[in-house]
């Protein structure tokens, strides 16, 4: 009569491959989880800046200059940029940087400003865009 104690490692040897391949995955999904709530953390966070320099646009009108000292970015034909880090704290102009926040003037009509505010990672990734409109009055620039 032959031992059966190569079937009974055979099997163990199956139970613990399926095991590893349990494990595989599942280590896969927690990663993919893990960025997938980076991603909306940053998007999250991208609409709120996004937000603020709208809301600032509405209040004091485009004025690249007051613009610029405000979100203590740079200028570059006309478009406003400021750059953060990956806690989204500001960095300089020459400073590597994670997010960058646009805020660009499109013409518009007489007395009706206009600007594109957008807000994308270092690789240029957009991940919040909004267009902001106002009534501008006397002494806007």
């Amino acid at each position: 009569m032959r031992s059966k104690a190569p079937l009974a490692l055979m099997e163990q040897l199956v139970m613990a491959l399926v095991f590893a391949l349990a494990a595989a995955l599942c280590v896969q999904a927690f990663a993919l989880s893990s960025r997938i709530s980076r991603t909306g953390a940053a998007r999250d966070r991208a609409v709120i800046e996004a937000q603020n320099a709208a809301e600032r646009c509405k209040a004091e009108g485009f004025g690249a200059a007051r613009l610029e000292g405000q979100l203590t970015g740079r200028t570059e034909q006309g478009v406003v940029y400021a750059h953060y880090d990956e806690n989204w704290e500001t960095v300089g102009y020459l400073a590597e940087y994670a997010y960058c926040l646009q805020v660009q003037n499109v013409p518009a009509q007489p007395g009706l400003g206009k600007a594109e505010v957008r807000v994308s990672t270092a690789d240029g990734e957009i991940l919040s865009e909004l267009f902001v409109a106002w009534q501008e009055v006397d002494g806007d620039a």
